[in-house]
């Protein structure tokens, strides 16, 4: 008997051995999360320190960063465009956000383009913008679909390729099926103001303006305003009319405010209150303030 247990202990033992070898062997990718995260913790507690390790922290992300952490790179490439602790170095800034764009930190392709763009640090180049752009968004990043598809229709108000607007209508709906919806207010222009040409659909460029004014647009707001006021593919309503335009007007907006002093004037002093009653509640909600 005791050899009997000897040996499904041994056995037991042997048997846990290799389990654990096991998991060594299949989980690297669980051992290398733990180094980089030990080590992104680090380089933040330098950061912290007062005043900050810059030296110290710029190290740790660099280790991060050779481990694979996108988040790490882009740190570097902060650390650099702004001069954390380093001298202002824009191209070498551009090669870290290369880098976390290329290990999958869209948001830095997104950067890219924007920098490339506008000839930030780097030489401008439209193509090399248009490329990042559209990197991020063959991975399926919204944002950056709404960015290629403004400047597509900054060109188009330029009278720039316009016959790129359905192109970018089409990078904006799907950004909006996709969530966002600041998609909306490039939409409402492109149907609103038939921007390079695109037919105007007034009821579908009122939906998105809608969308666009809910989410706080001044501008959006006035247009709302104005398309109230005169039944322009929503229904004609004086008080819908006031009610945007306040909120327009509170927002600088300046056809919001030519149109809310009209308003002014011309309205009763029950009229008025309605409009600062709802124009305060919709503000609340939304942690703003009605002027």
């Amino acid at each position: 008997m005791a050899d009997l247990l000897r040996s499904i202990r041994s056995r037991l033992l042997h048997l846990r051995a290799l389990f654990f070898i096991a998991v060594l062997v299949a989980s690297p990718a669980l051992a290398g999360e733990a180094e980089i995260t030990r080590l992104e913790a680090q380089a933040h507690a330098s950061m912290q320190q007062e005043p900050p390790d810059w030296e110290a922290a710029r190290s740790a992300f660099e280790q991060a960063a050779a481990a694979g952490s996108s988040r790490a790179m882009s740190y570097v490439g902060w650390m650099y465009e702004n001069g954390h602790g380093v001298l202002v170095d824009k191209l070498e800034a551009v090669r870290w956000y290369e880098r976390a764009a290329q290990a999958g930190a869209h948001e830095f392709a997104l950067k890219l383009g924007w920098m490339y763009l506008g000839g930030d640090g780097v030489a401008p180049s439209r193509a090399t913008a248009e490329q990042w752009f559209q990197h991020a968004i063959d991975a399926d990043h919204d944002p950056a679909r709404i960015a290629l598809a403004s400047v597509l229709i900054a060109d188009a108000l330029g009278d720039k390729a316009t016959e790129r607007v359905p192109e970018a209508r089409t990078l904006l709906e799907t950004a909006f099926d996709g969530g966002e919806r600041l998609a909306a207010f490039f939409l409402a222009r492109i149907h609103v103001e038939g921007v390079g040409g695109h037919p105007v659909d007034r009821e579908l460029g009122a939906y998105f303006t809608r969308i666009a004014a809910e989410d706080g647009h001044a501008q959006m707001q006035g247009w709302l305003a104005i398309m109230h006021a005169k039944g322009d593919g929503v229904p004609q309503d004086r008080m819908e009319s006031a009610f945007w335009a306040a909120l327009a007007a509170s927002g600088g907006d300046q056809v919001g405010k030519r149109l809310h002093a009209a308003y002014a004037t011309e309205m009763t002093d029950d009229e008025r209150r309605q409009i600062m009653e709802r124009s305060l509640q919709w503000m609340a909600q939304r942690g703003g303030a009605v002027k």
